[in-house]
């Protein structure tokens, strides 16, 4: 809990410094005695800052290094992953395909680098993501290919991959959600009142405690406010959330790009909410396989397998209009938000 600190100040003269000084003291005694509180620990699940990781792979005249910033994060974090190759000068280095491998992932920004000479006689080029996880779990991001070739002998062409790189991506979900509970404010503490020295430190100590039942109060009701929103089916919070993107009618405004930001953003909180995943040993791509069997969930509405395609389909095509400028027609504007709601009707939860 982080402490908060008001405190009135003194007016003293010189020939009750002593006096003062006592009611100085006193004051602070009594406000460290209403507020003091211990530290409250990290929420559950909230992984701790981890450092990146970089492999590099040579062959031949060529190197490739791939980077990201961190190896784990919550899944409300980003990851920025970078692919830096370099190669000597009389050879072209072909950079992987836009988004190859990163399929499991949302890709909010990128970055193309310019070639520049480095050292003696090389050539450095390389391609930046920003990336964020559409599920908690544990990522493989798989080798990517990396094809170059003598600039005289364009026929010989040669292969290099990279390492394959785990990431983790922790929940914002306890493990324990029924296990949760809200402790009751703790009451005031009664100051005796030995002199009229006490009104200072009663006065700030009160001023101090005011703040912080308001703090609590506030902090509490949004711990309801989420709770009742948990009690919530998830089809029916991203109903409202779809319908509140059609009010706002975006494709008339000319804002294209924010519609598929915000319908991409509807459909991954709804996964994240419906099935409450926690599933570190496997990689999405292993995890939304395995949904095609009833065993999963239950048989209330399980994943199909034609889901895991449609899902990446759907992905696909908003991170093209999102990051590569493609210009969407009226009929694929209509078909996205379409498969977003058909996938969230035929995977709700029912009362059978």
């Amino acid at each position: 809990m982080k402490r908060l600190s008001s405190r009135p100040r003194l007016q003293v003269s010189w020939r009750q410094r002593g006096h003062s000084l006592r009611v100085l003291l006193a004051g602070v005694a009594a406000a460290c005695l209403l507020v003091s509180c211990e530290d409250t620990p990290s929420p559950e699940g909230t992984p701790e800052p981890a450092a990146g990781l970089e492999k590099t792979v040579t062959r031949g005249p060529v190197s490739a290094t791939i980077t990201v910033d961190k190896k784990g994060l919550s899944i409300a974090e980003r990851l920025s992953l970078t692919l830096q190759l370099r190669a000597h000068e009389d050879y072209e280095v072909e950079l992987p395909a836009f988004g190859e491998k990163l399929e499991q992932f949302g890709i909010v920004d990128y970055r193309t680098a310019e070639p520049k000479l480095v050292g003696e006689n090389e050539v450095e080029n390389g391609r930046t993501y920003v990336l964020e996880p559409f599920l908690s779990g544990e990522y493989k991001i798989p080798p990517m290919t990396v094809r170059f070739w003598k600039k005289t002998d364009a026929e010989t062409v040669h292969e290099l991959e990279t390492e394959e790189l785990t990431i983790t991506v922790a929940s914002l979900l306890p493990e324990d959600k029924e296990g949760l509970q809200i402790a009751d404010i703790a009451g005031p503490v009664a100051i005796p009142r030995e002199s009229k020295v006490w009104l200072w430190g009663v006065g700030g100590g009160s001023l101090l405690l005011t703040i912080l039942v308001v703090f609590l109060v506030t902090h509490l009701r949004g711990r309801r406010r989420e709770e009742a929103e948990a009690a919530i089916p998830a089809h029916e919070l991203a109903f409202s959330a779809l319908e509140r993107l059609v009010a706002d009618d975006l494709i008339e405004a000319g804002q294209v790009e924010l519609f598929y930001v915000r319908l991409s953003a509807v459909l991954r909180r709804y996964i994240e909410c419906r099935f409450g995943l926690h599933a570190p040993e496997r990689t999405t791509e292993e995890f939304l396989s395995e949904l095609g069997g009833a065993a999963c969930f239950g048989a209330d509405r399980p994943l199909r397998p034609g889901h895991q395609g449609l899902l990446r389909d759907f992905l696909t095509h908003c991170d093209l209009v999102k990051f590569a400028k493609h210009g969407p027609t009226t009929a694929e504007i209509q078909q996205a938000f379409d498969t977003c709601k058909a996938f969230i009707i035929e995977t709700a939860e029912t009362d059978d």
